[in-house]
């Protein structure tokens, strides 16, 4: 049975209907386990009823995404790392947690608070015991300093959708972060990902669809969806000259080693 190790049925995108055919088709295909990674504490509690649908076929991750933390005030954040406190138990992992530089997310002292409430969540981790689930866009570098910082190596986790290059991949694998890619990998432009995941050991790869967001190259339909799954292992095991279904086994095993 196959895991898809991030992607996100309680966004508001999705209905309740594409939720169902989503789980059914994935059945049939043997992907049958999935990590709800969480955004805001809004998010939090649809995920927490989807997991009680659904309890042998999810996992949740909750944290405060960039997004949030860029959008909002230092106080909301402070609220919402306070209530994050008190559900992470019930969780798998933490995340999405981390750093967006583009030049959206960094407007207004928005950079600055990102980096505190990344450290906050780090920190959080570390206590609870909880893997970290990454987001990092435009910000590898900095990043990864405060992983070193605070010796987010105790915890680990993965780094989600991954797109940047093995000398980066590197750095986190050492940090003890798996690498998780989605849908990048199969644009055959993509060079340098492409490269890296050559190189990358498969226990230390993980596969996402990203549902309903980073769709595969020449996906017909218009949101993503945990099918996309497949896609992604058929690309890797043609990068690594492997079979689809030893990409498929080892990367769900990484998935759940780490997960636990």
């Amino acid at each position: 049975m196959y895991c898809d190790c991030h992607g996100h049925w309680t966004d508001p995108r999705v209905t309740e209907e594409q939720r169902t055919q989503w789980l059914e088709d994935s059945l049939k295909n043997n992907l049958n386990l999935f990590m709800e990674a969480g955004v805001n504490p809004e998010g939090w509690q649809r995920q927490i009823l989807l997991q009680k649908q659904y309890p042998k076929n999810f996992k949740n991750a909750f944290g405060l995404h960039p997004y949030f933390v860029a959008e909002n005030d230092e106080a909301t954040c402070d609220e919402a790392m306070n209530e994050l406190s008190h559900i992470l138990h019930s969780a798998s992992g933490l995340g999405e947690t981390g750093l967006d530089f583009r030049e959206q997310y960094t407007q207004n002292g928005a950079t600055d608070r990102q980096i505190v409430f990344f450290e906050n969540q780090v920190q959080l981790a570390k206590a609870s015991s909880k893997p970290l689930v990454l987001h990092v866009v435009r910000a590898h570098n900095e990043a990864l300093r405060v992983l070193m910082v605070w010796e987010a190596d105790t915890v680990g986790g993965m780094v989600h959708a991954f797109n940047s290059s093995l000398e980066i991949a590197e750095q986190y694998l050492k940090m003890n972060f798996l690498i998780s890619v989605g849908g990048a990998v199969t644009f055959e432009k993509n060079k340098k990902l492409r490269e890296a995941v050559a190189a990358i050991p498969l226990e230390k790869l993980l596969l996402e669809s990203d549902c309903p967001d980073q769709a595969p190259e020449g996906w017909a339909d218009e949101q993503n969806s945990p099918l996309s799954v497949l896609s992604v292992a058929k690309t890797v095991a043609g990068i690594k000259q492997i079979s689809i279904e030893t990409v498929l086994e080892k990367t769900s095993e990484n998935f759940r080693k780490l997960f636990t």
